[in-house]
């Protein structure tokens, strides 16, 4: 009789766990598809930049938290580059290939834990091949921060070690804004240097860059040989924040807003522009790079749409920036309305 209660006890002190645990298994692979829990970087240089980022969404009603990530050998690093993920947001788990300490095939298997909103373990995977004989330094091209229009021109050197003929055939980008070009610079018993040069033009939007350039070469085993391309490339003006969800706002009244605009240069905000709302606001007297504006905004109820732009002009050059604002019209009757119990409603 009492090993029967001690059973019985054991078992309800584990059923919570189990019962908490299930859920997630369900779930999984809605938070990262089976499809998505693998990467091939196929066949890289040695002390090439070389990573991936695995993608985890969450798919619950409270916030995510990944406590860890182990890896299973040397040859990654795996990074947790957001701990908390609110519903229905994503977060990643960045997979970095160490090609400068590592050569020949390699596999690791990173394993995610995930502490709330339950716990459960995710397994990532990630391969690839490492030449030893051809190597970049660095391991890649990093422009660092640009100013929109600005370009830049960055060398890379490329050895190699091998056969006597070996040979870069021709170099390509992706992006147009990208130009890369190669010369030879010496050759001698097997040894051969090359010097890449990547030039980023005027042309290239703001944002972050992270793309590739790709040599072709008259290696059977390796036709193919990837560069990352990394950096940053900063608007001229910038305004916070981009979106703004407004919530109710009520018919004729008017609300106010600050938003903060920060441009590369001092300038002056001349006049901030809408199609569905009526805009207030003292224009600045001083040429800054930063201006905390504050708006007044008084909604148009024949016009309202939910949604509308706020453009902000700007003595720089004509440069202007704009802002989306999103909002619901609520008029007095429904306010009355909803402040009412239930029963008095007609």
């Amino acid at each position: 009789m009492r090993s029967l209660l001690l059973t019985c006890a054991l078992s309800a002190s584990l059923a919570p766990q189990v019962f908490a645990q299930a859920p997630v298994q369900q779930q999984a692979p809605q938070m990262i598809p089976v499809a998505q829990r693998s990467h091939d970087f196929g066949t890289v240089a040695r002390s090439a930049k070389t990573e991936h980022r695995f993608v985890i969404t969450n798919v619950y009603q409270q916030p995510m938290h990944i406590s860890s990530v182990r890896a299973s050998c040397g040859c990654t690093t795996p990074i947790i580059e957001k701990q908390v993920i609110n519903p229905g947001e994503t977060g990643t788990i960045l997979a970095r290939f160490n090609t400068g300490t590592h050569t020949g095939q390699k596999q690791a298997t990173l394993t995610v834990s995930i502490t709330k909103p339950f716990f459960t373990e995710l397994q990532l995977t990630v391969r690839g091949y490492i030449r030893s004989d051809i190597v970049f330094l660095p391991g890649e091209v990093n422009f660092g921060n640009l100013a929109e229009g600005e370009s830049k021109s960055l060398d890379v050197e490329l050895s190699y070690a091998g056969r006597n003929d070996w040979k870069i055939l021709g170099i390509t980008a992706p992006e147009p804004f990208l130009k890369p070009s190669f010369q030879e610079v010496s050759r001698l018993n097997g040894q051969v240097k090359y010097k890449i040069t990547a030039l980023i033009t005027g042309d290239a939007p703001a944002g972050p860059l992270n793309s590739q350039l790709v040599l072709q070469t008259n290696d059977i085993r390796l036709k193919q040989v990837p560069l990352a391309v990394m950096g940053q490339v900063q608007s001229n003006l910038e305004v916070n924040p981009v979106q703004l969800a407004m919530g109710e706002l009520k018919a004729g009244e008017l609300t106010e807003q600050r938003f903060v605009l920060r441009g590369i240069k001092p300038f002056k905000v001349t006049d901030v522009l809408s199609e569905d709302m009526e805009v207030r606001f003292e224009p600045t007297a001083e040429a800054k790079t930063v201006h905390l504006l504050v708006v007044k905004l008084l909604p148009d109820p024949m016009k309202a749409k939910g949604s509308s732009l706020l453009t902000f002009i700007t003595d720089m050059d004509d440069t202007k920036v704009t802002s989306n604002l999103t909002y619901k019209i609520v008029t007095q009757s429904q306010t009355v309305d909803a402040a009412k119990p239930l029963a008095s409603l007609p």
